[in-house]
C-alpha cells in the first residue's frame, strides 16, 4: 500500500470518526462520560484545546467578541450537500 493511499485511508477514517462523535454529541441520550472521554482523546490527538478555540477576550478584544456573532453553520455547510444531521 502506497503512502498516499494509506494517508487517504487514515484521513477518511478520521473524518468519519469526527462526524460520528459530533452526531453523538448532538443526541442527548448518547452524551455519556465515555463519549466525552472519546471526544477529548480525539481533540487531544489533533492538539486542539478549548483555550485555543475560545480566545481570552481580555487578550484579543474585538476578535473574541466577533466570534459570538458568527452564524451557526447549516448541515450542508458542515456535512456537504444532501446531508442532514440533528
Amino acid at each position: 500500500m502506497s503512502e498516499d493511499v494509506l494517508r487517504q485511508l487514515l484521513t477518511a477514517i478520521d473524518t468519519v470518526t469526527a462526524k460520528s462523535l459530533l452526531e453523538d454529541l448532538q443526541d442527548e441520550a448518547k452524551r455519556t462520560p465515555q463519549l466525552y472521554n472519546a471526544v477529548g482523546k480525539f481533540l487531544e490527538r489533533h492538539k486542539f484545546t478549548i483555550a485555543k478555540l475560545q480566545p481570552d477576550a481580555s487578550l484579543l478584544g474585538d476578535l473574541a467578541a466577533a466570534l459570538n456573532e458568527v452564524p451557526e453553520l447549516t448541515d450542508e455547510e458542515l456535512y456537504g450537500p444532501g446531508e442532514t444531521h440533528h
